[in-house]
């Protein structure tokens, strides 16, 4: 399993709009709540939460210290709003887990290894699923799920969700003849073709422009009729 970073976090008591108060000075504002726990008003350092979902993704389960606690909860992000919905963030809410009850959660897929079709044909690779549904233990949560391309040695082939390299204590949630990678062939061109046809195309319109010298093309009669 994947090292669990740790935020710290301390107990809020600035609420509703006054949260703007807390952001200008670098925090930011967020609840963690979860089945039997009763939800609790925190912050947290806005910069250490930016620099820790980047490190380990915002999928990631997460050990949150909060002053006063003498245990740290282990926790996973079930909502995050952005400025703009895009910028950063502006509040988050955690979700704190039961070690000991399996959550269902979404991790990545990672494909590995070298597709023969890539590499010897000059195919594309494309991956049509980047996440998959599951469930585990908390603490079997998977930072990713691999697939290993490497059978992909030509283009009729393709790989799906039963192909996933599963860990031991995970359940996938998906069907598994959803596809996941296959490899686009390379588009060739004829030579010359591309050239004959814009040699084609450039007689044509120097024997119109010939035939009715000082008539309009199509483009300078639309604009005189703006």
């Amino acid at each position: 399993m994947p090292d669990r970073l740790t935020l710290s976090a301390a107990s809020r008591t600035v609420l509703g709009k006054k949260v703007k108060r807390l952001r200008r000075e670098g925090l930011l504002p967020a609840n963690v709540y979860g089945r039997g726990v009763e939800s609790t008003a925190i912050q947290l350092d806005s910069r250490d939460f930016r620099r820790a979902i980047r490190q380990a993704g915002i999928r990631s389960m997460f050990e949150l210290a909060i002053d006063g606690e003498q245990d740290s909860r282990h926790v996973l992000v079930r909502g995050l709003d952005r400025e703009g919905g895009t910028g950063d963030p502006i509040h988050v809410d955690f979700y704190q887990v039961d070690l000991n009850h399996p959550i269902q959660t979404t991790t990545n897929i990672r494909l590995v290894g070298t597709a023969p079709a890539v590499a010897d044909l000059g195919g594309t690779l494309l991956q049509n699923l980047e996440t998959i549904a599951i469930r585990c233990l908390p603490l079997d949560i998977p930072e990713a799920i691999e697939l290993d391309v490497s059978s992909l040695v030509s283009f009729e082939l393709s790989l799906s969700v039963g192909d996933l390299a599963v860990p031991e204590g995970v359940e996938v949630l998906a069907s598994s003849d959803i596809g996941v990678a296959t490899v686009d062939a390379p588009r060739l061109t004829i030579e010359g073709e591309e050239e004959e046809g814009d040699e084609e195309l450039e007689g044509e319109e120097g024997e119109v422009a010939e035939g009715e010298e000082g008539a309009e093309t199509p483009a300078e009669g639309a604009d005189d009729e703006a």
